[in-house]
């Protein structure tokens, strides 16, 4: 193993056991886990289609490239949206998307 005599060899092992098991405990007992702690913060945080980029918007559910591109193309020609239910005058918004997405989008 990498030239290390016995006792090297048997801290290493110890020091892989103890992280092993630190691994395991905060699997187990915290579920304090950083995906887990942004995915509450995401949540919380809302998209404002008044000045967000196609690409912004891509990150709602639902929302592609072309829709994205429409809502940007739509808000440029007509000036920013008044409310959240002005959005449905874009080709594609359905009343069920903007239900949707409703939680997750703001002025």
């Amino acid at each position: 193993m990498f030239y290390l005599t016995p006792q090297e060899r048997w801290f290493v092992s110890g020091l892989v056991v103890i992280f092993i098991a630190g691994a395991f405990v905060q699997l187990t007992f915290k579920r304090d886990i950083a995906p887990v702690r942004w995915a509450h913060a995401a949540r919380e945080f809302k998209i404002d289609i008044n000045t967000a980029r196609a690409d912004q918007l891509q990150m709602l559910p639902g929302i592609g490239a072309k829709l994205a591109r429409r809502i940007v193309e739509y808000r440029s020609a007509n000036g920013p949206f008044k409310s959240l239910e002005g959005l449905r005058e874009v080709q594609g918004i359905t009343a069920k998307r903007l239900a949707h997405i409703k939680g997750l989008i703001s002025l």
